[in-house]
């Protein structure tokens, strides 16, 4: 049994009466350090600055928040290592809201009322799960991937590993993820699905597959699990990204959408919602979604220069050129002269179109390396626009061509197509899309081993 007493407790709960019985019940166990946060941004800042050891987080937390959203923004920043024990406190009307968000689960829940031998059963149990991950959390942390699967590869063989088979194989798929070998992670997620169809291990390899460019074998799995678990929101995420890939952002938006009325306080999918709305040629949602981000995700160093360059992008989407250069001149000297190339290339391209005086000697400064640097897709069709717009046509169809010949082909077409054909350039397109094929074919036939 654990020794409570030298543990820290934070209780996080937007009723004082149930914030008491709260502390009330950890004293019981033995807490002496107990803190209060009665509030979702109260919680925040007291895990910044003081990661407590159990967090006893009740599911409605006022203001439209809820202790899930919490646990979603504790993650996507870091901020809440594995060590430290994360119990959802729920009535049994949210009990179903809680049990279905199947990828970012709490450590455990426990439904209103519990006694404190009820509460002690259940930490008694995490803590001896988290201790016995404890050296793999740390080689993980590191981004010592090697070392953390020869961990878990020890762990599982051993006959105190019995009792977590699955999250033994959880992680190490997701440690194969992590460190780039989406083949391996298939794999293991597919050992999972051998014995338990968990919604999770079929959503993995949905994104093993995705990794892997096998986008009809991805869909295929992921159809599946959006279809049979409906409040599993993050597959309809895994879902939008993979229909983007194919070419199908109309579907992708569709499905964004939908579970974004369910989740409004998603920033991290409406960032999502909003580049599939751009890929389907609606810059009107896009330019909402993105407002709504930049207005509402208030976690302190949420708002990054990408999201002013995603704004800026939308706004020029919406031929709304006077808002776009607000958003680009809004970005702080520091904040332009940090980003990398490729966010650089971004931010020429855009303000060259919104504001041709302001943007296009940067622009036009940055050609050169724009003709030889590796950029990502997003960057490089910004850089196909603005080249577009300005008339600059070998370095509008230097970028198309790298564009067409890359991963994100399939992903940027339909866009790539409608602004060559915005500019009067539809046979131009047409001819690299032909270039493209060819150097394909014979990249194919040169590179095919030999029949004996």
């Amino acid at each position: 049994m654990t020794n409570y007493s030298k543990k820290r407790f934070l209780v996080i709960d937007d009723q004082p009466l149930a914030r008491e019985a709260l502390r009330s019940i950890a004293q019981t166990l033995g807490a002496f350090a107990v803190e209060f946060a009665s509030n979702y941004q109260d919680a925040i800042y007291r895990l910044r600055n003081n990661v407590p050891d159990i967090i006893l987080c009740d599911y409605v937390l006022g203001d439209g928040r809820s202790g899930q959203q919490l646990l979603e923004e504790l993650r996507r920043f870091n901020l809440l290592p594995d060590e430290t024990i994360f119990m959802m406190v729920t009535g049994e009307q949210s009990y179903e809201q809680v049990v279905a968000a199947v990828e970012l689960v709490p450590d455990d829940y426990i439904i209103k009322p519990f006694s404190p031998e009820k509460l002690m059963l259940r930490l008694d149990r995490i803590m001896e799960k988290k201790l016995f991950f404890a050296a793999y959390y740390k080689e993980k942390r590191r981004q010592e991937y090697a070392n953390a699967l020869a961990i878990l590869q020890a762990k599982r063989d051993s006959e105190a590993g019995r009792p977590y088979r699955y999250e033994i194989l959880r992680q190490q798929a997701e440690v194969e993820l992590a460190s780039g070998d989406a083949e391996k992670a298939e794999g293991t997620y597919r050992n999972i699905l051998e014995n338990y169809n968990f919604p999770w291990a079929r959503a993995g390899v949905a994104r093993s597959l995705h990794k892997q460019n096998r986008l009809g074998e991805a869909r295929h799995e992921i159809d599946q699990v959006v279809a049979q678990t409906p409040h599993y929101f993050d597959a309809s995420d895994v879902k939008a990204s993979i229909c983007m890939a194919q070419g199908e952002p109309d579907e992708a938006q569709r499905v964004l959408d939908e579970v974004a009325r369910k989740t409004p306080r998603n920033y991290q999918r409406k960032r999502l919602l909003a580049e599939a709305a751009i890929l389907n040629g609606d810059a009107e949602t896009a330019c909402a979604a993105l407002t709504d981000v930049m207005t509402n995700d208030t976690m302190p160093g949420a708002i990054s220069p990408e999201d002013r360059l995603a704004l800026a992008r939308s706004q020029v989407a919406a031929r709304d050129n006077i808002s776009a250069e607000r958003t680009l001149v809004g970005l702080r000297d520091s904040e332009v002269q940090n980003m990398n190339l490729a966010e650089q290339a971004s931010y020429a391209s855009l303000l060259a179109i919104s504001s041709t005086a302001k943007g296009k000697p940067r622009f036009t400064g940055l050609r050169p390396a724009l003709l030889s640097a590796e950029l990502d897709a997003t960057a490089r069709l910004d850089v196909m626009r603005a080249a577009l717009t300005l008339a600059d046509n070998e370095l509008a169809d230097s970028q198309c061509g790298q564009l067409l010949a890359g991963s994100d082909a399939k992903k940027l077409f339909a866009t790539m197509r409608s602004l060559y054909a915005l500019h009067g350039r539809e046979v131009d397109f047409r001819n690299l899309q032909r270039e493209i094929a060819l150097q394909r074919i014979h990249h194919a036939e040169t590179t095919a081993p030999a029949v004996a």
